[in-house]
Order: structure tokens, then C-alpha cells, then sequence
């Protein structure tokens, strides 16, 4: 095999078949770059454009920017952070006197999708995530593609969608720090459009017992404490007790529902109620000791 000194040596002449090829990128002035407003589902940390312009001013590499063109035009596609902070880092005085790119070519969705699964932008929340997500669909895209080009589940997508989809108040708690992203999904598939008013509600709890936001703990201890509505009893009693019935003297028929309970719970009839909350607790807790 003939010996060479450079990869464009190698790609040039092929020594190694199509192994080693060129990738052509471009050299662009920061200040020729522009935003599409809307565009990044990143909003720009500016702790970590501070960093990375720090980073500029010793002299770091970091990957290429992709860029689309459109009408004369040099939109971000990625990059959106190492383009705030090469042009801080100028404003400090370093010479950023380009950035290199590369073009981007594919539909709207496609650019959508690249972004989504960039390595090199910061990690997607939950709800950032869902939001662009929504976009795909809009495309037309299916969960199921949506799922395979994100390299998550159909129900990663699903949850993350519904999210996007929930009340300007859930996002608030979200992005508050209020509540996980998984919590307030579970508490947006309860409650729907009432999901804000149950996270402030369960805020409150968990402020009274030393917490600071809304955990999965928050609400098994809420569940623990509720009294149970006589619908919920009605319901829990439909599918947990085991019914039986003879025929009276009189021709009626007499129906009983059995139920097991905690060894603890009261057992005198005036003290039903409570022992049927206590048998809904323990089987929620599955651990329910027969009496």
C-alpha cells in the first residue's frame, strides 16, 4: 500500500477505496450568521455561552456549525450557542474571525429532526423535547418515526408530547423546578386540563413537609391521607370484593360484597367507611393482611 502524509492524500487518490473520503466545509464570519426565530428548541444558556466564549479566547476548537442557505441567506441549523459566544468573545476582543460549517440539506422536518439529536448542543428537557416532537407530527411524521429517529420508545414520545400539549401552568412548574417532567405527566393523565391546579395544590404539601417540589413521594403520601369520595369506595368495592347472595323466605334476594382488610383496621359496622379506606390503602400499598 503507498504511504501517505495526509487524509487529503488519501481521499484524493482513494488509497483506501471509498474508507477515507472529504467532507467539505466553509469557513463563515460569526456576524454573517442568522437566526430563525423560533428555530432552536435550545433557549440560549448564557452560563454556558460564557464558558464557551472563555473557551474561544484560549484558543478551543469546538465541532462545525450547520448551516442551510436560503436566499442569499446563512441560517443556523445547530450551533446557535457556539455562534453567541464566538460573537461575545469578539465583543472581549479575540480575534473569532470565522467559524467553520457545514450545509445543511434536507426538508423543514429534517432540519427539525438534526437538531433534536445534535451531540452537539445541550441535552433536550423533557418538554423542549415534546415540543419539537410536535413539530415532526405536524410534518406529518408518526410517533412510531418520530421514536426511531430520536432513538427513544413510542411512549418517550408519547409522554413528551403530552407534556407539550398540557397548560401554560404545568410548563410554568416544570420549568420552575416545581415539579419532574415525569410526575407532571402522571399528574396531566389524572387530572387533564386541571393538572396546573393539582401540581399547586400538591406544591403546598410538599412545602408543608420540607420539600421543594412536587415528587412521585408527594403524591402516595396525598393518596395515603385522602378520604376516599363514596364513588371511589363504590368503584374500589365493585372490583375488589367478592360477592354472594341467597334467596330470603320471602322470594328477595340478599347480596354481600367481602372484602380483606388490614388486621388493624376497626372492625364494628358503625366504623365501615374507615375500614374500607384502610383495605383501599393497604391493597394500593398491595400488602393486605386478611382478618
Amino acid at each position: 500500500m503507498e504511504s501517505f502524509v495526509s487524509l487529503k492524500v488519501a481521499a484524493e487518490k482513494k488509497l483506501h477505496g471509498d474508507g477515507v473520503s472529504k467532507v467539505t466545509s466553509f469557513a463563515v464570519a460569526p456576524d454573517l450568521l442568522e437566526v430563525e426565530e423560533g428555530f432552536n428548541a435550545r433557549p440560549l444558556d448564557l452560563e454556558h455561552v460564557a464558558e464557551m466564549s472563555l473557551a474561544y479566547r484560549n484558543g478551543a476548537v469546538f465541532p462545525p456549525l450547520d448551516v442551510r442557505v436560503e436566499d442569499g441567506h446563512i441560517i443556523l441549523v445547530d450551533g446557535h450557542h457556539r455562534r453567541a459566544a464566538a460573537l461575545d468573545a469578539i465583543d472581549k476582543g479575540a480575534e473569532v474571525r470565522s467559524l467553520e460549517c457545514r450545509q445543511f440539506r434536507g426538508s423543514d422536518a429534517d432540519r427539525v429532526a438534526h437538531m433534536i439529536t445534535s451531540a452537539g448542543g445541550l441535552p433536550l428537557t423533557p418538554l423542549q423535547a415534546g415540543v419539537q416532537y410536535r413539530k415532526l407530527i405536524g410534518f406529518g411524521w408518526t410517533e412510531k418515526q418520530v421514536a426511531a429517529r430520536v432513538g427513544k420508545t413510542v411512549q418517550h414520545v408519547k409522554d413528551a408530547v403530552l407534556l407539550a400539549e398540557a397548560n401554560s401552568d404545568v410548563h410554568q412548574a416544570v420549568n420552575a423546578g416545581e415539579v419532574s417532567s415525569t410526575v407532571a405527566v402522571a399528574m396531566v393523565k389524572q387530572h387533564g386540563s386541571k393538572a396546573g391546579t393539582a401540581i399547586r395544590e400538591s406544591l403546598k404539601d410538599a412545602q408543608a413537609a420540607g420539600k421543594s417540589k412536587v415528587t412521585a413521594g408527594t403524591l402516595a403520601r396525598q393518596r395515603a391521607t385522602k378520604e376516599p369520595t363514596d364513588k371511589q369506595i363504590l368503584e374500589w368495592l365493585i372490583a375488589n370484593g367478592t360477592p354472594s347472595g341467597y334467596r330470603r323466605d320471602d322470594g328477595t334476594v340478599e347480596w354481600r360484597l367481602s372484602f380483606n382488610a388490614p388486621a388493624d383496621a376497626p372492625n364494628k359496622g358503625s366504623k365501615l367507611r374507615e375500614t374500607i379506606a384502610a383495605a383501599m390503602k393497604a391493597a394500593s400499598d398491595n400488602n393486605t393482611p386478611t382478618t
